[in-house]
C-alpha cells in the first residue's frame, strides 16, 4: 500500500483514469495540488496525511485535499538528491504523537560544508480548534546523524518499525563514495565499503543507545 501511494504521489498519472495492478484496478483522484517536490506519505490514525516536499515544508493533508502546513520543522538542504525525505508515525503514536523524520541536515564540519543524513523524532502537536487550525512539531530532537559532510549522493533515509514496535532499522546510504583511487571495481569497493562501515561503527558507537534495535551489515561485492 505504500509503495501505490509513493507512486501516486511521484507519478503523473491522469486524475479520473484507472489502471490496473494483477490483482485490482485502481482509479486515481486528484486530491491535492500545489506541492513542490512530494516525497513521503504518512497515514495519521485518524486518516490524515503528513507529506513532505522534498525542498522542505511538511503538510497535513485531508482527505478532502484541504493542507495545512507543519511548522518548526528542521532545516533541511535541498539538491542533487538531499532535501527533506521521510515522515514516520511511531507505532505508539496514539499514546505520545511521536513521529520520526529523516533529512539532509546542513552544516560544516573540518572546512567541509554540505549535509550529512539526520534522524529525528518529534511530537504531532495538532490544534484543530484554533482559528485558524495549527500544525506544529514539538520538541525535535536529533537521535542520529551520519556527520560526515558531503554534496549529493544517496542517504538511504528510509525508516521502518519492528513488528514489536520496539526497534527501529534506518538505511544509510554511501553517499556515491568511489573506491579509494577510482574506478569501479568491485575488489576495491568491497574493501572501501569494509573500512567506511568500521570508521562508522567506531565513529557513531556511542550513539547508537539513541536508536534500538539498529544493526549494521556488511556488503559483499562478487565477481561473475
Amino acid at each position: 500500500m505504500r509503495f501505490l501511494l509513493c507512486l501516486l504521489l511521484c507519478l503523473p498519472f491522469i486524475a479520473g483514469a484507472q489502471y490496473k495492478s494483477d490483482e485490482h484496478t485502481f482509479r486515481v483522484v486528484k486530491l491535492v495540488e500545489g506541492l513542490d517536490h512530494p516525497w513521503s506519505l504518512a497515514f495519521l490514525p485518524d486518516g490524515r496525511m503528513l507529506v513532505t516536499e522534498k525542498v522542505g515544508p511538511i503538510w497535513l493533508v485531508t482527505q478532502q485535499g484541504l493542507k495545512r502546513q507543519v511548522l518548526n520543522y528542521p532545516a533541511a538542504l535541498y539538491g542533487g538528491q538531499g532535501g527533506m525525505f521521510g515522515i514516520y508515525v511511531s507505532p505508539t503514536y496514539a499514546t505520545d504523537q511521536t513521529v520520526y523524520l529523516t533529512y539532509a541536515e546542513p552544516g560544516t564540519l573540518g572546512g567541509i560544508s554540505g549535509s550529512s543524513l539526520a534522524l529525528a523524532k518529534a511530537r504531532l502537536v495538532l490544534n484543530d480548534s484554533a482559528t485558524p487550525a495549527t500544525a506544529s512539531l514539538d520538541n525535535v530532537q536529533v537521535i542520529w546523524r551520519d556527520g560526515a559532510r558531503g554534496r549529493g549522493g544517496q542517504f538511504g533515509a528510509n525508516i521502518a518499525f519492528a513488528p514489536d514496535g520496539k526497534s527501529l532499522f534506518l538505511t544509510v546510504g554511501e553517499r556515491q563514495a568511489l573506491a579509494a583511487g577510482g574506478g569501479d571495481d568491485p575488489g576495491r569497493q568491497a574493501a572501501r565499503l569494509a573500512d567506511r562501515i568500521e570508521l562508522f561503527q567506531q565513529r557513531h558507537a556511542h550513539r547508537l543507545k539513541h536508536v534500538r534495535g539498529v544493526s549494521f551489515a556488511e556488503a559483499v561485492f562478487e565477481r561473475d
